[in-house]
């Protein structure tokens, strides 16, 4: 049995967005490195990064 409107071939009416969302499962709990990335993030790199070192 064949369905054109599966998650695969969805098309989306006009009221729905062309990209769809990405539902986090929130079951899952986050990697370590994910939670360092965001301490990393939560200040902006302000540094010139317009020179790079002779390797």
């Amino acid at each position: 049995m064949h369905h054109e409107n599966t998650a695969d071939h969805h098309i989306p009416t006009e009221d729905e967005p062309s990209v769809p969302e990405i539902e986090a499962d929130e079951t899952i709990a986050p990697r370590p490195e994910e939670e360092v990335a965001d301490v990393l993030r939560a200040e902006p790199d302000v540094e010139d990064h317009s020179q790079h070192p002779d390797a």
